[in-house]
């Protein structure tokens, strides 16, 4: 399990495929047995658990792959997994107290950091195209 972190190089297909897997259900896990439940939870700790779907929402693949394999080798349903944990909470409409509340508006903050992050590397890698 390699949950945030690189995969190590050595790892055969068939490996890396139940790592993933696993990872997919830990966050699964997370989405559905502790952020339900965030209002009774340390909001630093809430913080940390929303970082870290942040950092494995983000599409990552390990570098010693062949052509062939770097999609099936590519997180990704680990990573939409991590995103559509963000979104769901992003969106959470069963607030009855501003207390409630801060978990949506954590999710969401989240989601926008996420956002600009990308459009600032677009618009870098644009500059890098020259006139392509």
């Amino acid at each position: 399990m390699f949950i945030f972190s690189t995969p190590p190089d050595n790892l055969s297909i068939q490996e890396f495929q139940k790592n993933e897997s696993i990872d997919v259900e830990v966050v699964q896990l997370i989405s559905t047995e502790i952020l339900p439940y965030a209002n009774f939870i340390p909001k630093e700790f809430v913080g940390q658990i929303m970082t870290m779907l942040n950092k494995g929402s983000i599409h990552s693949q390990s570098s010693s792959f062949t052509e062939a394999e770097i999609d099936i080798r590519m997180r990704e349903e680990f990573s939409k997994v991590c995103f559509e944990t963000l979104l769901q909470f992003s969106f959470s409409n069963k607030v009855t107290t501003p207390q409630e509340g801060y978990i949506s508006r954590m999710a969401l903050s989240v989601l926008l950091k996420r956002s600009q992050d990308v459009l600032h590397r677009y618009i870098e890698d644009e500059r890098l195209s020259g006139k392509c």
